[in-house]
């Protein structure tokens, strides 16, 4: 494999950048840096800080010069330099490049930070984890996450190649407009998106979908922009299942568009808002087959932070993978969103991009839980969304990377044909919204429940390489449930609960 011939490269002169997002996490009455191989203890609550501790350490650390972006009953993310890090922690910050499946064929090299020295991830007052005035837990650096959208693609107008158009025929293969029909249009449900942000394209305006102003991450980040387009063009799945729904658009990006530092600090943000659903077509990276023993306390941390919206109450959903291995998908109770391709003579058949497996940590746990609408590899760009015109995507599916064709468009059309598992995730959103709408007062398990129990069964074709594991009859490893029937979840919701 490439990954196995172009080791991790580590370059001691690699700039670190003036400003390092970083999450600080509060002690509690459990720790997940005292033993990170234990995994998780049953229940978020147990790692909860006293909230004058959080308090404390929120003062200790702007008063050595971090900002605080966010913040819950675990911990903290906050901005500061690298001196500032190394300062706290006794470590060195250190820039790797690590070589990442960044989806489909696709291994990039990305810049990955991290803390390194004796007993980090934990303080230098590790030695003393009994100590009373000892606040802070431990201290780590975000990794970048990979956008779980495979681009670039045609331009709908005129596109050559099959696809799809929002809304109309998303709503028709996932079941919504028999809800939408009967008045449940997901009225009264805010859901928030962590993604690249979020750009006012004519065509929110023309269906007069609701969107709150967006927020950001960074600090001194342009609310009103979306450089990479990612954002923009996923919200575009909500509306089309749930026209009436609410979205929070959070940019969890940087000036220029990098999602490498933020999305953890976005997520942060959407869960202190106490939206119903916050939405994530973005995972992280970890080599396959796994190591041994439980993921490593970066990874552990951000999981608490997931487990800890779910036992809130917020329905967590995240994007499969297109091929990659994350754990946010696999963390229990989070909604994983695959991939089903519906091709133009009607046949539904497992998305051989989606990621599909059994976790390998958490017993019983499949990726995904069910699935949205994804294309194939190597087939036609699957759905037509709307981009801000000369961003990011717009630009790259003009001219085509990574093997795929242009597009045979200009660069500022404001439109792209895209697939993955990234459209999955705000389309599963989208139907948990339409739920909520007609049971607002539903569990995250009861909404998993009723999407998982109505969803089509999808017994042709596999998963994506390097899982391979074909689709059956009810439960499997390439599809989990099945591909979503979004009035399908509402009558169940409305008869059982």
């Amino acid at each position: 494999m490439l990954r196995n011939i172009l080791p991790a490269i580590t370059d001691s002169d690699n700039p670190i950048p003036d400003q390092v997002i970083g999450y600080v996490s509060v002690r509690g009455k459990e720790s997940v840096f005292d033993n990170p191989k234990k995994g998780l203890h049953r229940s978020a609550s147990a790692y909860h800080a006293k909230p004058k501790d959080i308090e404390t350490v929120s003062r200790d650390l702007e008063r050595s010069g971090f900002k605080i972006i966010a913040e819950s009953q675990l911990g903290l993310s906050v901005l500061g330099g690298a001196k500032q890090f190394e300062q706290l922690t006794g470590g060195k910050v250190r820039a790797v490049e690590k070589l990442v499946h960044t989806g489909g064929e696709v291994y990039e090299y990305v810049t990955h930070l991290d803390i390194i020295g004796q007993n980090q991830p934990k303080t230098l007052g590790v030695g003393r984890p009994k100590s009373k005035s000892l606040k802070i837990d431990g201290v780590v650096l975000e990794k970048p996450k990979q956008f779980q959208a495979v681009f670039p693609s045609p331009i709908p107008l005129n596109a050559p190649e099959y696809h799809l158009n929002p809304p109309n025929d998303i709503a028709v293969l996932l079941g919504a407009l028999k809800a939408h029909q009967q008045g449940i249009r997901g009225q009264n449900v805010t859901i928030a998106m962590p993604d690249t942000g979020w750009y006012r394209h004519p065509y929110f305006i023309a269906n007069q979908y609701n969107i709150k102003t967006p927020l950001v991450a960074i600090p001194g980040t342009n609310p009103s922009t979306d450089p990479a387009g990612h954002g923009t063009a996923q919200s575009a799945n909500i509306f089309a299942v749930a026209p009436a729904a609410t979205l929070q658009p959070i940019r969890g990006t940087n000036s220029v568009g990098k999602f490498g530092a933020g999305p953890q600090a976005a997520f942060l943000k959407a869960k202190a808002l106490a939206p119903k659903i916050i939405t994530n077509s973005w995972i992280g990276h970890i080599d396959y087959p796994p190591p041994s023993g439980a993921p490593d306390e970066h990874d552990l941390s951000f999981a608490l932070e997931i487990k800890d919206a779910i036992e809130k109450g917020i329905l967590v959903i995240f994007a499969a993978g297109n091929g990659q291995f994350a754990l946010e998908p696999q963390i229990p109770s989070v909604l994983s969103a695959g991939g089903v391709y519906v091709d133009q003579d009607g046949v539904y058949k497992a998305s051989d991009m989606a990621s599909g497996y059994p976790s390998k940590w958490f017993k019983g746990v499949v990726v995904p839980t069910v699935c949205g609408l994804c294309g194939m590899r190597g087939g036609p760009k699957y759905l037509m969304l709307p981009v801000p015109a000369g961003s990011q995507l717009d630009r790259s599916s003009s001219v085509g990377v990574a093997g795929a064709e242009s597009d045979f468009t200009g660069q500022k059309d404001g439109w792209a044909v895209l697939t993955g598992t990234s459209p999955a995730a705000p389309q599963v959103a989208g139907a948990a919204a339409l739920i909520l709408s007609a049971k607002p007062r539903l569990k995250p398990a009861q909404i998993i429940e009723a999407l998982s129990r109505t969803a089509l069964d999808i017994v042709l074709g596999h998963s994506s390489s390097p899982f391979n594991y074909p689709a059956g009859r009810g439960l499997d490893n390439a599809t989990g449930w099945g591909l979503i029937n979004a009035s399908a979840a509402v009558e169940y919701a409305v008869h059982h609960f």
